[in-house]
């Protein structure tokens, strides 16, 4: 076995940091919305009542998701916050296009697997509907991208997404203050907390996407499988709003904390017990 083991090693080991970031962004958005798609089908299938799983699932696959890829590229799973980090000069501009594109095609294939591993749930899901294709294909469509409540309109739906990754982004940055001596491997599953929160509070509106990857990805994928346009045209074209939102919300909320507490006092070890306490 342990010979196997390395001959299979021997010929996959790369020590170049552009492929390992490549493969940990791709596995990462990959896990995250696998994990958080088959909850929406699972939940949608079994005609749950209990909408707060929802947020707990995809929270701790986020949490799992950052796990992944935390030490390799910094488990961005979001283009808005590779932008972010880039304007904020802690990711070189170069890095985008491989980061942006690993993190669709994994969101891509997140889809992929669960329409495939929830293949009769999903047909379970369209016969409740009958003959009524249209909605039925985009409440199936609506479990792997997002769509806007019926109340909403563009502008609710662009502010809505908007704030929640703003909540996103400044928390992010708050995480991973070092300033705060969170204990690294505590980091990711706080993430996953934070993405529970936001799903909790901005999730009924419009899914929360938050993330212009897991938005269009999933998309995508729909209309390959064959759900046709509607998944682009449908809530007035609202397909765009989770991908500009996203991009102008992380830098804000990114900022907001900058301006707020970043900035300042950067000799500082931020602590609840003893705020004022010098770095050593």
């Amino acid at each position: 076995m342990t010979s196997i083991q390395s001959s299979i090693a021997d010929k996959l080991h790369t020590d170049q940091l552009t492929v390992r970031e490549i493969l940990a962004e791709f596995i990462a958005t990959f896990f995250f919305v696998m994990i958080g798609t088959a909850a929406n089908v699972q939940f949608a299938s079994t005609g749950g009542n209990n909408m707060i799983v929802i947020p707990i699932a995809w929270g701790i696959g986020f949490a799992f998701s950052v796990y992944l890829a935390a030490a390799v590229s910094g488990a961005h799973i979001n283009p808005a916050i590779s932008v972010t980090q880039a304007i904020l000069g802690n990711l070189s501009f170069a890095k985008l296009p491989h980061y942006i594109i690993s993190q669709l095609v994994g969101a891509f294939m997140g889809a992929v697997v669960t329409y495939t591993s929830k293949y009769d749930d999903i047909q379970k899901i369209s016969k409740i509907f009958g003959n009524n294709t249209y909605v039925g294909d985009i409440q199936v469509a609506g479990l792997f991208t997002t769509f806007p409540a019926p109340h909403m309109t563009a502008f609710g739906s662009f502010f809505d997404q908007l704030i929640g990754t703003a909540i996103l982004s400044g928390c992010i940055c708050l995480i991973t203050d070092r300033r705060h001596r969170i204990h690294p491997g505590v980091v990711p599953a706080l993430a996953g907390g934070i993405m529970a929160m936001i799903a909790l509070t901005y999730g009924t509106n419009g899914g929360f996407a938050i993330n212009p990857a897991r938005d269009f990805g999933p998309r995508f994928f729909t209309w390959v499988a064959g759900y046709g346009s509607k998944v682009f045209s449908y809530g007035d074209y609202y397909f765009w709003i989770p991908i500009v939102g996203p991009f102008i919300g992380a830098l804000i909320g990114a900022w907001i904390y900058k301006i707020c507490i970043g900035l300042h006092g950067l000799s500082e070890v931020l602590e609840i017990t003893n705020p004022k306490s010098a770095l050593p």
